[in-house]
């Protein structure tokens, strides 16, 4: 990790550690420790990063108390200096750690934005405004440019990229029959039995004997010259070669199948736009009341999605969800949203697009309470409490389900 974003949080002045080099070297210790485990489980980005953004959270949040057994770990004077939980300096360790994980990893950098995203925008920063928002650019940048490489066309025509087949240090001996020993042998045949006697008992014998001899030395020769080359040198560059042709071709297919596979997706989405069809509720989201389109509308998406998705895909949920209400992008306040859904009927509806309840302590996301509040587990007015965002606070239906689209790939991606 380099210090440059470690400098520049000191610089914002939202913590003094004077000119102690002692005391920077245990902050740059303890956002390595926070580094390495965020890393080893990116179930605990979410939570860090929604803790990172707020600097009115609560002293008890088990997020910043897992963050001070770390800091102090290293900093075992932090609390003579500071009585009061030193919230800052937490979220200072917090905010490089991210940055570190996010900036060498895109999948990390993906939940950290996502995550961030949803709560950004109801974030009360001060001096350290300027650079939560270069962070979240930068990680942002990395996470699009990530999807777009994976949503892309094949652009080009795919090209096996071959070198020539080169067989070196091939070099055969010379065929050579061994001519004294022919010439002994045939002589052996000639000589054994003379002709004038018998010639057609002297043919039989010469020409058994002489065949024989004859096959023996042109054996001998040939396989004196087979065993001039060994197997080795075709084999080898052959398998190097169709190795080599293999892996070329392996690469070809996966553009061309990534190609293919884009060109589905978008087909499905625009479909999906065109239809204005629920998939899961079998029916058009025209049917459906407005106040729950929202968390419809962004589970059905999240089942047409991969994983990876470009910022594009937000303004498709976006502008679908305006289609739908007229044209129309009215604003509302999160007690309005929560009151509107706040029935029997359309909490069982809620109830079964999210099953599964995050009962944890702390900070959780928008769609953990949507669906805590389904259950009835929460109501409007902890809303503050286990967000952070004020029930007063303005909004949009679209930026909802937007928010809550996110949730739900931040859930799949953590849970590889």
């Amino acid at each position: 990790m380099t210090d440059t974003f470690l400098q520049s949080f000191l610089r914002t002045g939202l913590f003094d550690i004077g000119d102690s080099d002692e005391r920077l070297k245990w902050l740059k210790q303890a956002i390595e420790a926070l580094q390495k485990k965020l890393s080893e489980d990116y179930s605990l980005i979410p939570a860090y990063t929604l803790i990172s953004l707020d600097p009115d959270v609560s002293d008890q949040e088990p997020v910043l108390i897992d963050t001070e057994e770390i800091v102090t770990m290293y900093w075992q004077a932090l609390r003579g200096k500071y009585p009061d939980m030193p919230r800052n300096i937490h979220r200072g360790v917090i905010l490089n750690a991210l940055y570190a994980v996010g900036a060498a990893d895109a999948i990390a950098a993906r939940i950290i934005y996502l995550t961030g995203t949803n709560f950004y925008p109801f974030a009360r920063l001060g001096r350290e405004a300027e650079l939560v928002s270069n962070m979240f650019s930068e990680l942002a940048n990395i996470a699009e440019n990530n999807a777009v490489e994976q949503w892309s066309y094949l652009s080009e025509e795919p090209n096996l990229k071959l070198s020539p087949l080169k067989i070196t240090g091939l070099a055969f001996g010379k065929a050579t029959f061994d001519e004294p020993t022919l010439k002994a042998e045939l002589q052996r045949a000639t000589n054994t039995i003379q002709p004038a006697h018998n010639l057609h008992a002297w043919s039989e014998h010469f020409g058994t004997n002489g065949a024989a001899a004859i096959s023996k030395v042109i054996n001998s020769a040939f396989e004196s010259f087979s065993n001039s080359v060994s197997p080795s040198i075709i084999e080898a560059p052959l398998n190097k070669y169709f190795t080599d042709f293999k892996k070329s071709l392996d690469a070809n297919l996966k553009i061309a199948i990534s190609s293919l596979n884009a060109v589905e997706q978008r087909s499905k989405l625009l479909w999906w736009k065109e239809t204005l069809y629920s998939s899961s509720l079998k029916k058009s989201y025209r049917q459906i009341d407005s106040s729950l389109r929202p968390m419809i509308m962004c589970s059905d998406l999240n089942d047409l999605l991969p994983e990876i998705t470009p910022i594009s895909v937000d303004y498709l949920l976006k502008d679908t969800l305006y289609l739908l209400n007229e044209k129309q992008d009215e604003q509302l306040t999160f007690l309005q949203f929560f009151s509107a859904i706040d029935n029997k009927e359309k909490k069982e509806i809620i109830k079964e697009y999210f099953v599964e309840l995050a009962e944890q302590d702390g900070r959780i996301t928008m769609t953990n309470f949507v669906n805590l509040f389904a259950h009835e587990r929460v109501t409007v007015e902890d809303l503050k409490e286990k967000t952070g965002i004020d029930k007063s606070a303005s909004t949009t239906l679209g930026n909802i389900a937007v928010s809550m689209l996110h949730d739900l790939l931040v859930n799949r991606l953590i849970s590889e």
